[in-house]
């Protein structure tokens, strides 16, 4: 194993990170988070269930939902400052995708006509008509919204989506490093790894579990990190 390696994975610069740009990299830094590192320590304050599905005829009304239409009809007014709207449905009703300053290029690409899609967002009623706007939990691949999403104390600009995009990428990268406490001292946390701890610290159940093991192994190792500096 490469131990350098491993740990230059964590102190590398957000750069390296795939699909994270120049501006969110700076908008990052700017809240003094530099490194990989620095994110893992941004914990969740809470999560959005997003797994359950419905059916559009028992969607609940402001309330967030996940339903699986088809879209059916696009709706591009020619007047300007009316919304974008995709008459969309499954078997059991109707919804309306309305979408503000969005490209009809763009919300075609999301809401291909006759493709089976994942949408996730909270349901308003209007005009006798289920409606959801501006959806940007959006996916042909039903996989990547019906789960749990972390919400984060967001650096401003940076969306829930975007921040959870770059957790998930961090976490699924995570590499494996050599332990450096006794035997001893892992049996009082069950033995659980650093990079195991690390993972549930992330998971959506876990968001306040300050008495699991995999919390109080890593704040020992916190607290005994500093005593060897010192």
């Amino acid at each position: 194993m490469d131990i350098k390696r491993n740990y230059e994975y964590l102190l590398s610069d957000l750069s390296v990170l795939k699909g994270i740009g120049i501006k969110t990299t700076n908008l990052l830094k700017k809240k003094k988070i530099n490194s990989i590192f620095d994110l893992l320590w941004k914990l969740p304050k809470s999560y959005t269930d997003r797994s359950l599905s419905s059916k559009i005829n028992d969607l609940k009304i402001n309330e967030v939902q996940t339903v699986t239409i088809i879209p059916q009809k696009y709706l591009f007014p020619r007047v300007r400052n009316l919304p974008n709207r995709v008459l969309c449905k499954d078997e059991t009703g109707e919804i309306d995708c309305v979408f503000f300053n969005s490209y009809e290029g763009y919300i075609k690409k999301i809401l291909p006509i006759g493709k089976e899609v994942t949408i996730s967002g909270k349901i308003k009623f209007f005009r006798n008509k289920y409606q959801l706007t501006n959806p940007k939990y959006i996916s042909e691949n039903s996989s990547v919204i019906k789960q749990k999403h972390n919400s984060y104390s967001l650096t401003e600009g940076i969306s829930e989506k975007v921040y959870n995009k770059i957790k998930v990428q961090i976490i699924k990268n995570l590499p494996e490093i050599d332990e450096w406490h006794s035997k001893d001292v892992l049996k009082k946390f069950d033995n659980i790894s650093w990079k195991d701890s690390i993972k549930k610290l992330h998971e959506p159940e876990n968001i306040g579990n300050f008495k699991e093991n995999f919390y109080q192994r890593l704040a020992f190792d916190e607290i005994f990190s500093t005593f060897l500096v010192n």
